[in-house]
């Protein structure tokens, strides 16, 4: 799984996660290192539903230990990413098939 086309995947599904669409969409256009606080006004709503969609999606659990490390410093595209594949690589079951920040 390449991390490009999982940060993209990440930016509809941030966008469909958030209660209001119009509020998040600069996700579409940002950093994939930049910190999505910055971008949107990412509450614990939106990551509640971003968490919800990635565990669907990916047919994978995310623990709270998972989510502590991933936000650390603030929470970007790539980390959510990480998150995601190191998720996929651990789990037991395949992914469905597709149709801090900086380091």
């Amino acid at each position: 799984m390449d991390d490009s086309d999982t940060i993209r995947e990440l930016r509809s599904l941030i966008l469909r996660a958030a209660p209001d669409e119009e509020q998040a969409r600069p996700i579409e256009a940002c950093s994939e290192d930049q910190r999505l606080d910055e971008v949107i006004p990412f509450s614990s709503l939106i990551l509640l539903g971003t968490v919800v969609a990635i565990e669907d999606r990916y047919r994978i659990e995310v623990t709270r230990d998972d989510l502590e490390r991933a936000t650390e410093g603030g929470l970007c595209l790539r980390q959510l990413a990480r998150l995601v594949r190191r998720a996929v690589e651990t789990s037991t079951g395949p992914p469905r098939e597709a149709g801090s920040c900086s380091s």
